[in-house]
């Protein structure tokens, strides 16, 4: 049986038992599409880009659930000098059932105490000479921060505070490009730091429609699935079965994807049908 459908560096995946092809089937899988190549090639430009008395900076916007995260998460393989990229997520921990503090995870991150400050912290008393010095011999060059949005949730003093902080990584001193990812609210906390909202160029992730594109995102998602027969995933029913069950957002449309893909392996038909995307819509883990 010839595999065609499947990417080649895929094909051996077939060969294992359905149980296996199931866990690998709900991993996660990356598919090149032209948002998140638009996200990679700006960051690359803004690498290359020579001392200067501000550092360019980036603002990546979308609605829960539009593929931010994932980007986030693909940057080392798609950037270069990514091991001069310093990643944070201001995402509030379920667990520690509190907020996020910038400054602190800056810290932390490098592995630094974090000082204490008060109302009158100067910009010294925020960037410590140990956190100037790591940074430099680290030759840290850009600052990605995952759901930036959350910095608004903090009072005055605080987005005091983190303002100072942006504007002095920005600035000459430092040179530290920002990549930022947030919600449409994240917007707003930009406008809040006046001074360093004319240095951002801004991309909008959009949900999907049927188009050209949503068509090819899904034949790469096909050849990465661990299916022997092909789905056809970009017919045109299928296309119109998947946008209406997940609105073309893009974590929904990668979970419906797997639960059909689920349903088809559990079935023994190879190949997601129709009845396999109701199936998966109306209940993701009945497989």
């Amino acid at each position: 049986m010839g595999y065609d459908h499947v990417r080649p560096d895929r094909e051996a995946l077939l060969d294992l038992d359905v149980e296996s092809r199931i866990k690998l089937m709900l991993g996660d899988i990356w598919v090149d599409i032209a948002p998140s190549e638009s996200v990679f090639k700006v960051m690359n430009n803004m690498a290359n880009v020579p001392k200067r008395i501000t550092a360019p900076a980036l603002l990546v916007t979308g609605l829960g659930g539009t593929g931010k995260s994932a980007i986030v998460k693909e940057i080392p393989n798609r950037v270069t000098r990514s091991e001069g990229l310093l990643t944070i997520s201001m995402a509030s921990d379920p667990d520690l059932m509190k907020r996020k503090e910038f400054r602190t995870e800056i810290y932390q991150k490098l592995e630094l105490p974090c000082p204490p400050i008060h109302r009158k912290s100067s910009v010294a008393d925020l960037v410590t000479r140990e956190l100037s010095e790591i940074l430099k011999l680290r030759k840290i060059w850009g600052l990605v921060i995952d759901e930036i949005h959350d910095m608004l949730l903090c009072g005055k003093v605080e987005q005091r505070i983190n303002s100072s902080m942006l504007k002095a990584f920005l600035g000459e001193s430092y040179g530290i490009s920002l990549f930022a990812f947030g919600t449409p609210k994240a917007n707003s906390f930009i406008s809040a730091i006046t001074e360093t909202q004319r240095r951002f160029s801004v991309i909008e992730l959009e949900d999907w429609k049927e188009d050209e594109s949503f068509r090819t995102f899904l034949l790469g998602v096909e050849e990465l699935l661990p299916l022997k027969r092909s789905s056809r995933l970009y017919d045109q029913d299928k296309v119109f079965a998947i946008l209406a069950a997940t609105s073309g957002r893009m974590d929904n449309v990668m979970n419906l994807i797997r639960s059909a893909g689920c349903y088809a392996l559990r079935d023994g038909t190879e190949a997601i049908s129709l009845e396999h995307l109701a199936k998966a819509s109306a209940s993701p883990w009945g497989f």
